[in-house]
């Protein structure tokens, strides 16, 4: 068996209808993509953007007949961009295959399903990458695992506020923290890190935000901008006096706005990391 992506493209105010259109039309499936390569990362607060134009792909079985479709795109005023057959296959192996044990620092490691690695003085978390948000492959992660790599972690007690798949909180497990509590907004995330951390064989107790957290030595952070400063007072509370405070998740461009939000909390907090990766940025605050 095989599949057949047909490909339009439209203007953004056409969006809605052309998926309808692709819907209407017997698509299993449909996706959107940014049709011409201007990226949106975080928007302003109040702001919904969307690419100026949209490349529109509906994905068909093999018993459709792309000549009427593609007639009937035309007849309808649709630009036909492309078409494509797609041979069956185990898409989750496919998915994965794309993916190789990644380092991280010295230590540490993230080693997908179907690969194995010599322990030796590795620290390796057992991990799938794609499968949530966070799984070591976008800077805004590497840039804390690597930071988690060159500390002392071994007798700690860590927080990972928006902890999505667990993979910070599993590192510093693995590294040898006391306590780790992961807090995410998302009930599926907790779920997922409880699992992932099962795989590990570690313990990573996970809430909900609201719950009253014990000051812990290392506090990591990485989500969006916004939340960040807005949840300034209570990251900082969140650490004992001399803890870290290890934010990610931040466009270079936002990086003076994040910490300015800091500066101005009534605490005392001095920045002592600042590190950029391909347009992110990595701050790190310890409270005095």
């Amino acid at each position: 068996m095989h599949w057949i992506n047909v490909t339009a493209s439209s203007a953004s105010v056409g969006l809605d209808a052309l998926e309808t259109w692709f819907w209407d039309h017997g698509a299993v499936s449909v996706t959107v993509e940014d049709g011409l390569d201007k990226p949106i990362f975080e928007p302003p607060p109040g702001e919904h953007p969307l690419w100026d134009e949209v490349m529109v792909t509906g994905l068909f079985d093999s018993d459709t007949s792309i000549e009427n479709l593609t007639m009937e795109l035309a007849r309808d005023n649709y630009r036909l961009e492309a078409v494509a057959r797609l041979d069956d296959r185990v898409w989750e192996r496919e998915w994965l295959s794309r993916f190789k044990p990644m380092q991280f620092g010295r230590r540490l490691w993230v080693c997908p399903t179907g690969f194995s690695l010599e322990p030796a003085d590795k620290v390796i978390i057992e991990l799938d990458p794609g499968l949530a948000f966070g799984t070591g492959t976008h800077e805004t992660t590497r840039l804390c695992l690597e930071y988690l790599d060159a500390i002392e972690v071994d007798g700690l007690d860590v927080i990972d506020f928006g902890c999505g798949s667990g993979i910070l909180a599993i590192a510093s497990a693995l590294l040898g923290a006391r306590t780790v509590t992961g807090v995410d907004n998302d009930r599926q995330a907790l779920v997922a890190t409880t699992e992932n951390a099962k795989r590990n064989s570690v313990t990573i107790d996970t809430h909900l935000p609201g719950v009253a957290l014990a000051p812990s030595e290392i506090v990591l952070a990485n989500i969006l901008a916004q939340p960040l400063v807005e949840l300034a007072p209570m990251l900082i509370e969140a650490m004992k006096p001399g803890g870290l405070l290890i934010l990610s998740g931040i466009m270079s461009s936002q990086a003076d706005w994040v910490i300015q939000g800091y500066v101005d909390q009534v605490e005392s907090v001095e920045l002592v990391d600042r590190t950029e990766l391909n347009g992110w940025v990595r701050l790190v605050w310890k409270r005095t």
